[in-house]
């Protein structure tokens, strides 16, 4: 009995820590009362209070006494990648790097486990990103929000936590490549659209081979786009 509840509070505590991690519950946010993490887990107050104990072992959440539990910001991260940090070319390349060894691997792994669910979350961002003025508004957001389902749908718990740490600081701002040329941007964005698209048929049609070449092609023509512009610089 009692490893039947150890399991379900491990279960409940990487639910709630997904939540945390993908922002559903921000730093500062108050999570939900015992009684409705019960109601939302059909589990007892025992599984809650140990899944809790879990996530503030995890140095994920706080409890205030009288109040509530509340997300907190995690002490000393491992990795922190923020703006600031990546504003020149050579900090876009090895991004990009860094990328291609994740996402070409978490889009085969798509193809393969993605559930209808999945498919339909890559398939509303892509359907966002097909408005060109939209995603000129929010390019870096709506990119980021495509590759993010992607991780996502790989199956893999560590893919979305990668992805959502870094956050959409891991999408190059166009404006390092195409600053005051409008036009250029917008064929850009077309060809991300068209790359996309690849990316998507192939894992809705369980193709992990495809998908895996479709993501080293939109990443590999991103990285040499950007090498380019840092030779002639």
């Amino acid at each position: 009995m009692r490893k039947r509840r150890d399991s379900l509070a491990s279960v409940v505590a990487k639910d709630l820590a997904e939540r945390i991690d993908r922002g559903d519950y921000a730093v500062g946010d108050k999570i939900p009362i015992e009684a409705r993490l019960c109601e939302m887990f059909n589990v007892s107050r025992t599984v809650v209070r140990e899944a809790i104990a879990t996530l503030r072992s995890e140095g994920l959440v706080t409890s205030r006494h009288g109040v509530g539990v509340f997300v907190v910001e995690r002490a000393n991260p491992a990795l922190s990648i923020t703006t600031e940090a990546v504003g020149e070319l050579s900090e876009v390349v090895e991004l990009l790097e860094l990328r291609l060894g994740v996402e070409v691997e978490a889009a085969g792994l798509a193809a393969l486990r993605a559930t209808e669910e999945h498919l339909r979350a890559i398939r509303d961002v892509f359907a966002k990103t097909c408005d060109l003025d939209a995603f000129a508004e929010q390019p870096r957001e709506l990119d980021y929000g495509f590759h993010l389902a992607i991780a996502r749908a790989s199956g893999n718990g560590w893919m979305p936590k990668f992805m959502a740490f870094i956050g959409p600081v891991i999408i190059p701002r166009s404006q390092l490549l195409h600053a005051s040329q409008p036009e250029i941007t917008r064929a850009y964005l077309q060809q991300m659209v068209d790359e996309h698209k690849g990316i998507f048929d192939a894992i809705a049609a369980g193709d992990a081979a495809a998908a895996q070449k479709a993501m080293r092609m939109h990443l590999s023509t991103s990285l040499e786009r950007y090498k380019q512009r840092l030779v002639n610089s």
